[in-house]
């Protein structure tokens, strides 16, 4: 029997392109240090969503985001409207978090931003974005199969939008290309 997907172990259905789609599944995990987190697997991509502000929280996001066994890359997407971050937690995110790309917007944005440049990653893998919802589309068209994305500060809306934008644009890039 083949796998088209480590993390859920679902066997392929069909020959088509369209039908090898996975869904969207959703899991709640919890962390050592009582951080509430959703587990999202979408078309081969690993979302874990965290909406968690003190610094308990933060560690134990990095922590999931290090753990978590990815095939390819870690991407992290911050939305600090609601939280108080700075260059600190942005060199948090790259170097205890091992993130190789990070979003970020709200009133903080710039400054996670900078302090994520500080800590080694190149112009290409810093976005600063006006609001979530840009956040989000900028992320959808940079995610390929196998990326792990903590996706933290995002409302659970925006995040199940997210995940609906991930969806469209491998549905219409699986059309095109057939």
């Amino acid at each position: 029997m083949d796998w088209i997907d480590t993390l859920m172990l679902e066997s392929k259905r069909g020959n088509s392109a369209a039908q090898n789609r996975l869904p969207a599944t959703d899991t709640e995990v919890e962390t050592t240090h009582a951080l509430s987190a959703r587990l999202i697997a979408v078309q081969g991509i690993s979302l874990i969503h965290v909406n968690g502000t003190t610094r308990e929280e933060i560690a134990s996001a990095l922590e999931l985001l290090r753990g978590f066994r990815a095939t390819g890359r870690r991407v992290a997407l911050c939305d600090t409207a609601n939280m108080v971050a700075g260059r600190q937690l942005g060199r948090e995110l790259v170097e205890s978090g091992t993130a190789g790309t990070v979003i970020s917007c709200g009133v903080h944005g710039r400054d996670l931003a900078i302090g994520a440049r500080d800590a080694g990653l190149d112009l290409s893998s810093v976005v600063v974005c006006r609001d979530s919802i840009a956040a989000c589309e900028v992320l959808s068209c940079r995610l390929a199969p196998g990326d792990t994305v903590l996706v933290w500060g995002v409302g659970r809306q925006m995040c199940d939008q997210l995940v609906a934008g991930i969806e469209k644009r491998f549905a219409s890039s699986t059309v095109t290309a057939a």
